[in-house]
């Protein structure tokens, strides 16, 4: 085996252990992108609730300031009756 030979396997040997690191790396930078994009999805779904149910808080706020107004109008009518 001559020097070249020799030069050439272990040239090959660094290779294939920079590739098989470099694969590795590439696998887990692919499992966390694929995380990343669930959670994103999931954020997605988190924030479209929080809207909604915001939504929906504002309009029973809504709604019971309307109640509140009525009652008042009606105790009001409620009193004047009972003053006649």
């Amino acid at each position: 085996m001559t020097i070249e030979q020799l030069a050439l396997a272990v040239i090959s040997f660094l290779i294939s252990i920079i590739g098989y690191f470099l694969k590795n790396l590439f696998e887990k930078i692919e499992k966390h992108d694929k995380t990343i994009n669930e959670h994103t999805t999931s954020i997605k779904v988190v924030e479209n609730e929080h809207n909604t149910l915001n939504n929906r808080i504002d309009d029973l706020f809504s709604a019971i300031k309307e109640l509140a107004q009525e009652i008042k109008s009606l105790s009001k009518e409620l009193n004047k009756k009972k003053d006649l």
